[in-house]
């Protein structure tokens, strides 16, 4: 690995955090020793540490007793490896949980139900050969992170929809449908209470979330007979086409087709499981058109084209004017600090120019004038839902996108602030304050 948009430092740091997940992995070994409390797992061979120390000798059956021998030790091969586990997750029960919870979508039945298409989609999945340790690993997900194991077969579902109809040629659609299943496998290596949605990740929490595709990359590199590129796209599938992404921030040309399939699949996905599969999935990605490959967009527009969303769906009108009129207030702070920036002063706070500048025009792009949010959806009333169900994917994207700058501000102003003339410092402190607020509510 050796992408070329980041220090170099930064990079080898990036691949050492995801080496030593591997190695250590003890959020794994816990939630497979405690599957063979439940199931059957032998060692399917001797299992060793680094140090040449046999830890659990060949046919012994795992328990939930096993854990603290394990984890005392980095082990020669990764645990997975020297395992069985009977009644694995094969392809053909993939098919079907594949096919059950896409079943469980309503904006996927009418994928379900074409005939020729369904026929083709679940002949792909079927004819998918995974390796034995990689079941392993997807049983594990199935039943320590069920949520995770869910994404991914939807991911996978969309996924290779996408691909049928753009007409990726078969090893590609079985690499693209393998690295779907398998492009959050990674995340099996961090702790699941640093994941949980009410925990308020740490900056060094965050970091190893961030190469999760690296860990991945790297669990299915040792399989070679994988379909070629499998391993790839779950590395890239955080990567953006404007190099905005994770962990290398790629620029497009070195971003690979099935990777970029595989990016829109996903967030296609994650909207599903929180909001339900509407038009707003299309105006996600519309606001992000820069970020995502042009023809999977309009792949993904075909296939949510008329998917409606449940009244119930809709947040309340006033938290919404009241949210659009905070970042409004960004905006116009922005504009007012703007202002003040010279070529000469400018220089620590390029990346936040990008940024913010990036957000500004994200929002003219689409008709609308980033100061007065608040206004457009008052004109719009109940007599235009659709400008309103706009706004609200357009607030969404804006909260996301503030809170990852915030981040970076954090994390990179011990590097910059000191530099900043005090003048300036007065009037970034006064808008960072702004964008905090925005933020925090």
């Amino acid at each position: 690995m050796n992408p070329l948009n980041l220090p170099e430092n930064l990079k080898n740091e990036q691949d050492f955090l995801a080496r030593e997940a591997i190695s250590e992995s003890a959020p794994f070994i816990k939630a497979v020793t405690e599957l063979a409390d439940k199931r059957e797992i032998l060692a399917s061979e001797d299992i060793y540490a680094s140090n040449g120390m046999k830890l659990v000798s060949n046919g012994a059956r795992l328990s939930g007793g096993f854990y603290d021998r394990l984890v005392a030790h980095k082990l020669l091969r990764p645990i997975e490896q020297s395992l069985s586990l009977a009644d694995a997750l094969d392809s053909v029960r993939l098919a079907a949980l594949i096919h059950d919870q896409a079943g469980r979508v309503p904006s996927l039945s009418p994928v379900l139900g074409q005939p020729d298409l369904r026929e083709q989609l679940f002949a792909l999945f079927g004819d998918l050969n995974i390796p034995a340790a990689l079941a392993l690993k997807l049983s594990v997900m199935q039943e320590d992170r069920p949520k995770l194991f869910q994404h991914g077969l939807i991911a996978a579902m969309i996924s290779t929809v996408l691909g049928i109809r753009a007409h990726l040629p078969r090893e590609e659609l079985q690499a693209l449908a393998l690295a779907s299943v398998f492009h959050d496998v990674g995340e099996l290596c961090i702790d699941p209470a640093i994941l949980a949605t009410e925990h308020h990740m740490t900056s060094e929490e965050r970091r190893h979330l961030y190469v999760h595709p690296i860990t991945g990359f790297l669990i299915l590199r040792d399989f070679p007979d994988l379909p070629k590129g499998t391993a790839n796209a779950v590395l890239q599938h955080h990567e953006r086409l404007d190099g905005s992404g994770y962990p290398y921030r790629l620029p497009g040309e070195q971003i690979t087709v099935i990777s970029r399939y595989l990016a829109v699949s996903e967030v296609a996905a994650s909207l599903l499981e929180k909001q339900g599969a509407d038009k707003r999935i299309n105006m996600k990605l519309r606001l992000n058109g820069k970020k995502y490959d042009v023809r999977a967009i309009a792949l993904i527009g075909q296939l949510f084209s008329d998917a409606q969303p449940p009244s119930a769906q809709m947040p309340d009108e006033v938290q919404v004017m009241t949210r659009l009129a905070q970042v409004g207030i960004v905006f116009e702070g922005w504009i007012v600090l703007r202002k003040t920036l010279s070529s000469s002063n400018a220089e620590p706070l390029s990346f936040l120019v990008e940024r913010v500048d990036g957000m500004r025009r994200m929002v003219i792009e689409i008709g609308f004038d980033p100061c007065r949010l608040g206004d457009a959806l008052a004109m719009a009333g109940n007599d235009n839902p659709e400008t309103g169900m706009e706004l609200t994917v357009l607030l969404d994207e804006l909260e996301w996108q503030f809170k990852a700058l915030s981040r970076e501000i954090e994390r990179k102003q011990p590097e910059w602030h000191a530099r900043l003339p005090a003048a300036l410092k007065a009037g970034f402190d006064g808008w960072l304050e702004q964008l905090h607020q925005f933020v925090r509510e």
